[in-house]
């Protein structure tokens, strides 16, 4: 299907086929003066054109006709008219850059807070404490686990330095408190007591200690 001008300014609705490089005008539907009457031609030339095709039945909504959409060569320009034109130039297909698991920081961060551990007021050591929780893992290595999360890293040295603070801010003092108080207002108390250090050794002679 074609829409050209002519040379009264209408707009011609054609049913064409082009083979080996040479066009053949199939049929001439009408002439369009108004939105309203080429949207009635292009749609009989949709169907001018399908007579001799299968189609799927799928309903897709047809796009709106317009007059103005269509060059006039009597203008002595290519370009359309800018009125009614969206502004802003054609980008290509968007790619991904990056992922992260930002929902799980986020979801282990609001159930950290809602524990009341923010009552210690360090964000660097919060973010080694979900990287431990998603990856037991070095501190430098940290910085990997939270780059997968989507949180803001820092350096090791700022890590050193905010881990320094642990004893002389009273964190442990803090944190059990905090446990205490979320345990015994939801009934009984237990105590659990656990090693995450992996302990590695080899001996020639084991003992009930140690043992290959």
């Amino acid at each position: 299907m074609r829409k050209v001008r002519t040379a009264s300014g209408a707009v011609a609705v054609q049913v064409v086929r082009k083979h080996r490089g040479q066009r053949t005008i199939l049929a001439h539907v009408g002439s369009a003066h108004t939105d309203a009457e080429l949207g009635i031609l292009v749609e009989a030339a949709r169907r001018i054109a399908a007579a001799d095709q299968g189609a799927l039945d799928i309903e897709v909504a047809a796009r709106t006709q317009r007059v103005d959409d269509v060059a006039d060569w009597r203008t002595g320009t290519l370009s359309l008219p800018t009125a009614g034109v969206p502004k802003g130039a054609p980008v290509p297909p968007g790619r991904t850059t990056s992922t992260c698991s930002r929902l799980l920081y986020d979801t282990l961060g609001a159930v950290y807070d809602w524990l009341g551990f923010d009552a210690v007021d360090d964000p660097v050591f919060r973010d080694l404490v979900i990287a431990r929780l998603v990856e037991p893992t070095s501190k430098a290595d940290s910085a990997r686990v939270l780059t997968d999360l989507g949180a803001e890293i820092v350096s090791y040295k700022t890590i050193q330095r905010h881990l320094s603070k642990v004893n002389t801010g009273n964190y442990r003092d803090v944190i059990a408190g905090k446990c205490f108080t979320h345990a015994s207002n939801r009934g009984g108390l237990s105590l659990l007591l656990y090693d995450v250090t992996t302990l590695y050794f080899e001996a020639e002679n084991e003992d009930d200690l140690r043992k290959v």
